[in-house]
């Protein structure tokens, strides 16, 4: 009688050749989308963002004093960017000061007007076409306006100072570094799950503010040695043409085949019910497709389901949270954006500070924004649960003692996921209440040293 093999019952996984499925589908190392390959593109990019932050309004204070002293007929020296401490005296004063930031928000605005209409569409670009292809797009603006600004730098008495306004066109109309984001934050998102992403993005932009920590110090150093504003610009513009290369040749795309082949069929079909036969119809297709993606922040019936079984009924702000964020974020960005040249500016002079001190001040400011995302975030979230529960415990005494829940303003159960969210919410009321607190530090400072107490408390 034969005998059973005791190799009989185990199981061989059958060996992946070359030509099998399972062996083509995966790729090696270089060839895998991965967010870590954003973290050192960030990091560059803010570099070299950095690099012309206290340079570009520098620039634009030298530029603006020459058109100001020459139309008044009483600027007697050659122009140039060398020498940059010998008309310090004349273009440091609050009448050019004010005409300069005028001259910024007009650059400002140039930038952003075009960027409004044209993210919308680069974001569906980048849906039907890949992540790289918007990338590509904003590089190569960002190339198009430093070229630009050098040219006119170079020969500003043939273009004159307004010739400055068509690189900031041309950036907004390729999304500049607002699309740069965008296609960045949606590349993680297509590679990160679910439950990484809030890390990947607080590393992302942590690299952001390490490159903008460590971009101004450098710049003022280029500055200071080659005794020329337009050195940094040459630095940006080879460091941009680099990373076009990148993004062109490098860096592995993020949405498959597949993926791109059903984003294509869903616009497909949100273009088919809107008629393109009379130009009427064709104006409102394009609306749709530069305004249409904000209805993302719109409640739907997919909200509305989800939230039936909900112990806590929907209050209008809950409805529109989405909606109501997205605005808050857009002020917040106009402030940070329209705060950062007034804050070179004023301590230029107020404080006398030079290129240098400057960029030591956005150092500063920099890695405590660094510290926050890769140290002290981390660890309140590592310890959530923990904080969590005290919270629970400290609410259900109050709860007990006064008779209704301080948060919800009635007792009620709470899952998991809305504790974590109304523990996510504190933390961003907490770093704004501090933000709010050192402005209110930087408008009562009467010396450097104070002032620079009021940047190490933003969070």
């Amino acid at each position: 009688m034969a005998t059973q093999s005791s190799f009989d019952n185990i199981e061989v996984e059958p060996l992946l050749l070359p030509s099998s499925p399972s062996f083509q589908n995966k790729k090696v190392w270089y060839k895998t989308p991965s967010a870590y390959w954003l973290l050192p593109m960030f990091i560059v990019v803010s570099i070299t963002s950095g690099l012309t932050i206290a340079a570009e309004v520098q620039l634009y204070l030298r530029t603006v004093c020459h058109y100001y002293y020459s139309r008044n007929g009483n600027f007697t020296s050659d122009f140039s960017f060398s020498s940059i401490n010998d008309t310090d005296k004349d273009c440091n004063n609050a009448d050019v000061q004010a005409i300069t930031s005028r001259f910024l928000m007009a650059l400002n605005l140039c930038s952003a007007i075009p960027a409004i209409f044209v993210l919308g569409p680069l974001g569906t670009l980048s849906d039907r076409k890949g992540r790289k292809r918007t990338l590509l797009i904003s590089t190569t603006g960002t190339i198009l306006s430093t070229l630009n600004l050098l040219l006119v730098g170079n020969f500003l008495d043939t273009f004159g100072i307004y010739f400055f306004l068509v690189g900031s066109v041309v950036e907004g109309m390729t999304g500049g570094f607002f699309s740069l984001s965008e296609a960045s934050y949606a590349y993680a998102t297509d590679c990160t799950s679910s439950t990484r992403r809030n890390v990947i993005f607080g590393w992302i932009q942590g690299a952001m503010f390490a490159g903008f920590s460590i971009g101004p110090t450098i710049g003022g150093w280029i500055v200071k040695i080659t005794d020329n504003l337009l050195s940094v610009y040459y630095v940006k513009l080879v460091i941009n043409i680099m990373l076009f290369f990148f993004f062109l040749f490098i860096l592995p795309e993020s949405l498959t085949e597949e993926n791109l082949l059903t984003n294509l069929k869903r616009q497909r079909g949100l273009n088919s019910t809107i008629s393109t036969n009379s130009w009427i119809n064709s104006f409102i297709s394009l609306f749709y497709n530069i305004f249409g993606p904000l209805a993302i922040f719109l409640p739907n019936d997919n909200s509305k389901q989800q939230n039936n079984n909900d112990k806590v009924p929907i209050v209008f702000f809950t409805k529109y949270s989405s909606l109501s964020l997205a605005i808050t974020y857009t002020l917040l960005s106009a402030s940070i954006m329209a705060m950062t040249n007034i804050f070179l500016l004023y301590t230029s002079l107020v404080f006398k500070w030079s290129l240098l001190e400057q960029g030591y001040f956005i150092f500063i400011q920099s890695v405590t924004k660094v510290f926050v995302l890769f140290i002290l975030y981390p660890i309140l979230v590592k310890f959530k649960k923990r904080i969590l529960s005290l919270l629970s415990k400290f609410q259900k005494i109050l709860s007990k003692n006064l008779g209704y829940n301080i948060i919800q303003g009635r007792v009620v159960e709470e899952n998991q996921m809305r504790k974590e969210l109304i523990f996510e919410v504190w933390v961003i009321r907490l770093v704004l209440l501090i933000d709010a607190l050192s402005h209110v530090a930087y408008g009562l400072a009467t010396s450097g040293s104070v002032f620079i107490g009021g940047n190490k408390s933003i969070l």
